[in-house]
């Protein structure tokens, strides 16, 4: 597994009730995804009056990926960087990949007088092959990593970065995109000298990310089929843009 090895992240889009004022759709997906969906939501109103755009609760990664198992139509719309947050009580501002496969394996539990608090996803979670794909050796820390106690364990996106936020010394991965679109106070954390970006992950120095999928039934309906034509024109690409995503462009909702 390298690197660039994707993990699926899913935005289920489907068709509310009709009423005398308006149609609606129904978004709900995946923690990392859903921020930036809110926001696209919003600008799609303006445009669309007569179409409501409802967020629903977020579903876990693990979710997700059965989701876009089960799901008739799915579109490929952006990537996001794999990023590593801190809390604010730890001071470091970027790491070496030996660094951090030195923080999984419990070989380096302290920084400048602070407990490093691991805040870790279940194995099943999306965030697993991401991180075991980075090298051989942040493979086996992350086995170790799941083995050890006094670990902070969280299910969703939402968990890991309220952890993160909350907790002194509290350190894991996350991505940009649910970082900046939600506005996050956590510090993003440079890999080898390379800050994550939407710029660093396109020349692919800085290769660790994760890719979106809309999820639909078959033969969506029309309020859909538009929310996603706007996902994907320019103004949804520059809103993903600003929100740490790189637009995906695919030609209609793969079968």
């Amino acid at each position: 597994m390298t690197p660039w090895a994707v993990a699926v992240l899913a935005v289920l889009l489907a068709s509310g009730t009709r009423s005398a004022l308006a149609e609606s759709i129904r978004i709900s997906g995946t923690g990392g995804a859903i921020g930036t969906m809110r926001i696209l939501g919003e600008a799609f109103r303006k445009t669309n009056p007569g179409i409501r755009v409802n967020i629903l609760p977020v579903m876990g990664s693990s979710g997700s990926v059965k989701a876009v198992l089960a799901g008739a139509g799915e579109t490929r719309y952006a990537r996001t960087p794999f990023v590593f947050g801190a809390n604010g009580t730890l001071k470091m501002t970027g790491l070496t990949l030996g660094g951090l496969v030195e923080i999984y394996a419990g070989k380096r539990d302290w920084e400048s007088g602070k407990r490093i608090r691991l805040v870790l996803r279940p194995p099943e979670d999306s965030d697993i092959p991401v991180l075991k794909g980075m090298s051989p050796g942040m493979s086996a820390a992350v086995d170790i990593a799941m083995r050890r106690k006094g670990m902070i364990r969280a299910t969703t996106d939402h968990d890991v970065a309220d952890a993160i936020e909350n907790v002194p010394g509290a350190f894991g991965g996350t991505t940009l995109s649910l970082v900046l679109s939600e506005k996050r106070a956590l510090r993003i954390i440079s890999l080898d000298g390379i800050a994550p970006s939407v710029r660093t992950m396109a020349d692919r120095s800085y290769p660790y990310r994760k890719t979106f999928f809309m999820v639909t039934k078959k033969n969506p309906p029309a309020p859909v089929r538009r929310f996603i034509d706007f996902v994907r024109s320019p103004a949804g690409s520059a809103i993903l843009a600003k929100n740490g995503q790189s637009a995906v462009r695919e030609e209609g909702i793969l079968p």
